[in-house]
């Protein structure tokens, strides 16, 4: 007891006199005592992986690594996710609904509505958060997209990033996608790193878990019996299609056969594992797919080459798995280890029927060429840094097997996925399947319930709102435990689907276009028709509307709607309060890192602007002034051999404006261009205000900048342009002063830079 004279106003158990040798020492718990010895978590969450792409669940692909964690652990194959990467994440890692915490799509937009402002709300904690405030040390690598994009840069809010989340370490980036050989803008916690450019070999899921298991090793070091949590973010196999020359190759020829016999055979396989069952019936392509035998020699070749990138990138994975499982092995530290492996959404179909060798082209509607990508593919060029590749929508369907569909939507290709847990202390059989139906929301509450820890209900100073997911920890124990979930809802881009016990309602509409009716709903038996192939919808129109008023209900209730199914106007309208933000001219100066995207793209989307560059110049300088972008779209203006070159980067069809002799001294560049509608555009160079390239024309305009942001002074990571590309950065090597950049107004007719409000009153 404290002597009464002593303040009480500190919590304190001991006692204490004037002289040390009269006191009584105390000390309260620290979280660290408190989750002592409790197991570690891991957490590998895979991004646009199908439900057959392992070998576990029926893959052809080499996944023995994951193949034994599911030996040893458990597979389930009733598991359901949401359709899109961001708002599975969220729901990951809050075990809630994602729109009820502000993330119903990507996390690109923020359109003015609680349930699509792209970061996770604050009166959800994270389970990194939790286990942080219990106690653990908590570690993320790899992709996070839980950030709106107009967050994503140095001046941006940063309350939503990793750290801010409850990771107490994070090496990785915050968007959607990133080159594998060179990762734009990765961050060691809240600090983007430097890095000009990439050593020969490197790939961005080999370093994630580089990094996750050196600090896994400094951990087990520093205190081998104190808890982890790693939650390693792979954004393999999403796109860009990337592979290692070496994984590319293993599956060389493999897929000659096409993609009706390969995904005939994985069906066969998952039948032979007992993974399905007579119930199950192998869905129908989707509409446009043409039967692999009715393709020309040039498609089936074409098309065999980009699965065989997919493959390579899934076979990278297993090994990386490998890497962190052996680690935990050697550590002694896997049988105390809770092991999750999922993916965040089915297998994307964002390729198209042709697939595509340059993504960034089709995502701003430049008509693909087939004939290009098959030189490409007889060059072996497929699949590198060079290219950025998707894969065609019939493989889709192959790593969805046996399922209909594709991420994006909530049919069963998009929803279901593998899902694997390895934990030793809780399993009582090993290698066993359970059917029983999980969703992705059940995951965090399922985790506090093996772990013992309670989910709190006040979190930094707010009242925590109540998990929509449930515990599946008896079930993870217990082969005859059922399943305590019994309905669900989904939406994504207006398609929607509401399952309860067993029945299930389902409606697609057509991205971009008018949502024409809020009924035209299908309805699947589940327990009979896993594969929804047969809509009752006619037959039973009562359950069709008891459905449709669950799922109504659900969506007011977590803030579903609006219904939104704009395309890329949805993922560029921005709100009234960036309006200043975009329209205001920015001077970048030598010596920074790599100015983010976020910041420059709006300053050139299909628009009139200026570029200028202040440089000093004399005889024997040469070098990049200023670099936006990367190979696939970009903008560069360089010095070699006495002449200034302005190169605009459409892939492989740059457009290089003639070289203008420069006169030693003073140099004011001006790039002049002008958006002209219809992404139609030109340009022309004036040197301290005297025409020197008259307007040539460069199209078409460019929409925002994909990957790299600004570089001055030098070229980092990919080079834009190939002419000075075995140069390394090429760093100028004279003074520059600084390169302005104005933007003028949109192009006639431009979605670019867009209000939300001025574009609701043009519906309107």
């Amino acid at each position: 007891m404290n002597n009464p004279k002593h303040p009480t106003d500190l919590p304190f158990e001991g006692h204490i006199e004037r002289l040390f040798a009269d006191s009584t020492p105390w000390w309260p718990e620290t979280k660290s005592e408190r989750v002592h010895n409790k197991p570690h978590v891991v957490v590998i969450y895979l991004d646009d992986l199908g439900f057959s792409d392992l070998g576990c669940y029926g893959s052809e692909i080499a996944t023995p690594h994951i193949d034994a964690l599911a030996e040893q652990g458990l597979r389930f194959v009733n598991y359901t996710t949401v359709p899109m990467c961001s708002p599975a994440r969220a729901a990951l890692l809050t075990g809630k609904n994602p729109h009820s915490v502000g993330c119903g799509w990507i996390a690109h937009a923020n359109p003015g509505f609680p349930g699509y402002n792209g970061e996770i709300s604050d009166d959800a904690p994270t389970l990194a958060e939790i286990l942080s405030d219990e106690g653990y040390t908590t570690m993320m690598v790899g992709k996070w997209h839980n950030t709106w994009s107009h967050n994503v840069y140095e001046g941006g809010d940063r309350s939503s990033w990793p750290l801010q989340r409850g990771f107490q370490k994070f090496y990785g980036f915050l968007d959607a996608e990133t080159n594998y050989f060179h990762p734009d803008r990765l961050y060691e916690g809240n600090q983007l790193q430097e890095i000009d450019s990439y050593p020969e070999g490197h790939f961005a899921t080999d370093d994630w878990t580089q990094r996750a298991i050196s600090w896994m090793k400094e951990h087990h070091a520093s205190d081998p019996e104190h808890p982890f949590f790693l939650y390693a973010a792979f954004n393999a196999p999403h796109m860009p299609l990337q592979a290692k020359p070496e994984d590319m190759s293993k599956y060389r020829d493999k897929y000659s056969a096409g993609w009706d016999a390969m995904r005939q055979a994985r069906f066969a396989r998952q039948q032979a594992m007992g993974l399905l069952d007579e119930r199950h019936q192998l869905s129908p392509l989707p509409p446009g797919v043409a039967p692999w035998e009715a393709l020309t020699p040039e498609k089936q070749e074409l098309f065999a080459r980009y699965m065989e990138i997919y493959a390579g990138l899934v076979d990278n994975i297993d090994q990386n798995v490998g890497r962190i499982v052996d680690f935990l092995r050697q550590s002694g530290q896997l049988d105390n280890t809770i092991f999750v492996l999922s993916s965040d959404n089915g297998a994307s179909a964002v390729g198209g029927l042709d697939g595509t060798a340059n993504y960034v082209d089709q995502r701003e509607g430049v008509p693909g060429n087939v004939a290009q990508a098959h030189s490409l593919a007889k060059g072996d060029k497929l699949g590198n840094d060079d290219t950025l590749c998707a894969y065609p929508t019939g493989w889709a369907q192959v790593s969805n097997t046996p399922f209909r569909y594709f991420k994006r939507t909530p049919l069963n290709g998009g929803i279901r996925v593998p899902f694997i847990l390895h934990a030793p202390k809780f399993i009582a059989d090993p290698g066993a399947m359970r059917r029983e139906w999980i969703h992705v929301t059940d995951v965090t509450p399922t985790l506090l319930a093996l772990l013992d820890i309670k989910r709190p209900q006040v979190f930094k100073g707010k009242s925590v709102r109540p998990v929509d997911g449930v515990s599946f920890a008896t079930m993870v124990g217990a082969s005859e435990a059922p399943s305590q979930r019994h309905q669900q809802h989904y939406e994504l881009e207006a398609n929607r689907a509401y399952i309860r016990d067993g029945w299930k309602i389902a409606s697609l509409q057509p991205r971009g276009g008018k949502i024409e009716t809020l009924d035209n709903w299908m309805l699947f038996n589940l327990n009979a028709d896993p594969c929804e192939v047969h809509d009752l919808a006619a037959q039973f129109p009562d359950r069709v509307a008891e459905l449709a008023q669950a799922f109504d209900d659900a969506a007011w209730a977590n803030y579903v709607y609006p219904l939104d199914n704009r395309a890329l106007e949805r993922a560029i309208t921005l709100p009234p309060f960036l309006a200043d933000t975009v329209n205001r001219p920015r001077t970048f100066y030598p010596g920074s890192q790599t100015i983010s995207r976020v910041v420059v793209g709006p300053l050139i989307a299909d628009r009139n602007f200026t570029i200028r560059s202040r440089f000093d110049w004399q005889p024997s300088q040469e070098g990049v002034i200023f670099s936006m972008g990367e190979a696939f779209v970009g903008l560069v203006l360089y010095v070699m051999a006495g002449r200034v070159h302005f190169v605009f980067q459409r892939w492989m069809n740059p457009l290089e404006l003639p070289g203008v002799l420069l006169a030693p001294g003073a140099q004011d560049l001006v790039l002049d261009y002008q958006a002209l509608g219809q992404r139609k555009g030109q340009g022309r160079l004036l040197i301290n205000g005297q025409e020197v390239v008259p307007f040539t024309g460069m199209s078409p305009t460019v929409m925002g900048v994909h990957y790299e942001g600004v570089d001055v002074g030098l070229d980092r990571r990919q080079r834009t342009s190939s002419r000075y590309a075995d140069r390394g950065t090429f760093a100028y090597t004279g003074q520059i002063h600084s390169v302005e950049v104005v933007p003028g107004t949109q192009a006639p007719g431009s979605l670019s830079n867009t209000l939300a409000t001025q574009l609701h009153k043009l519906r309107d």
